[in-house]
C-alpha cells in the first residue's frame, strides 16, 4: 500500500494550501478543489486554511462549505489537517 493509500493515520508531508478567491472576493472552491487534487497527486497532505492567514478572513460557513466540496469532490478527510484558529 501506497503512503497515499494510508488512511489509518496523518503521516507525511502536509503542504500548506492557499485558498484561491474570485474576483468577487468569494473563495472559488472549483480552483480550491483542482489545487487540492494537484498536491494530492504529489503525495502530500493538505493544511488548509490557517498556514497562510485566509482562514482569518474566512467565515466559519466559508470553511465549512470548501471542506464539504473537498469532500463531495473525492478529498480523503484523512489527508487533510484543517486550521481552527481564528
Amino acid at each position: 500500500m501506497s503512503p497515499a493509500q494510508r488512511t489509518d493515520r496523518m503521516h507525511g508531508v502536509l503542504s500548506p494550501v492557499v485558498t484561491p478567491f474570485g474576483h468577487n472576493l468569494a473563495p472559488d472552491g472549483a480552483r480550491f478543489v483542482r489545487h487540492c487534487q494537484w498536491l494530492l497527486s504529489q503525495d502530500v497532505g493538505l493544511a488548509v486554511f490557517g498556514t497562510n492567514s485566509e482562514g482569518n478572513s474566512l467565515s466559519t460557513n466559508e470553511k465549512i462549505a470548501l471542506l464539504d466540496t473537498l469532500v463531495e469532490a473525492g478529498v480523503p478527510p484523512t489527508r487533510m489537517m484543517p486550521g481552527t484558529g481564528t
